[in-house]
């Protein structure tokens, strides 16, 4: 079902979506701008700074706040049909692009556990011990805030005395420890090599 909407949403018309998805084993088709279209509702119809609400903007916040329900619900019953079924019987191309981008790293995740339960399934132990083996070498990139007296890594390298302002490539299995010392980059370091 193709659902156009315009910059006032139709509650009704969203609620009917919403069911379509539900009764329905393969996504629906949105329309291409579905969630730009609910983005600019809420862009037009901000609340003002008034410090006493009118009763218009009670009922826009009650609207606001049926909405997103809506749109939560909808999105957590994509997502679910998304991570329980196999993405052969599945038509992603209704998925919007916004869901492709949010949906990736679900179906990432999906692609390296059958990968894995295939693995366990050959016996293969060599790839579960390449996996274990991968883990135990991811770095994480840091700032030192305050000194860090020197520490074997899980990896058995030696690292530090590291000093305040000092950027460090650290085991992420050593960072706990020291998580009240460092700023952390945000992400895995694994094309950094360790110093």
């Amino acid at each position: 079902m193709m659902v156009h909407m315009s910059t006032s949403i139709d509650i009704n018309q969203l609620y009917e979506v919403l069911e379509n998805e539900i009764l329905n084993n393969d996504f629906t088709k949105l329309d291409e701008n579905f969630f730009n279209n609910i983005a600019s509702y809420f862009k037009q119809n901000r609340n003002n700074n008034s410090s006493t609400p009118t009763i218009n903007s009670v009922l826009n916040q009650e609207v606001k706040t049926i909405i997103l329900s809506l749109i939560k619900k909808l999105i957590e019953i994509r997502s679910r049909k998304l991570f329980l079924n196999s993405t052969e019987k599945l038509t992603l191309s209704n998925l919007t692009l916004e869901e492709r981008f949010l949906f990736n790293q679900i179906i990432k995740f999906k692609q390296k556990t059958e990968t894995f339960l295939k693995n366990i399934e050959m016996g293969n132990t060599n790839k579960l011990d390449d996996m274990r083996k991968k883990v135990i070498r991811r770095t994480i990139l840091v700032k030192v805030e305050s000194n860090i007296p020197p520490f074997v890594g899980v990896d058995l390298k030696k690292y530090g005395p590291l000093e305040p302002e000092d950027i460090a490539i650290l085991p992420s299995g050593n960072i706990e420890p020291f998580l009240n010392k460092l700023s952390i980059s945000g992400g895995w370091a694994e094309d950094l090599e360790n110093p």
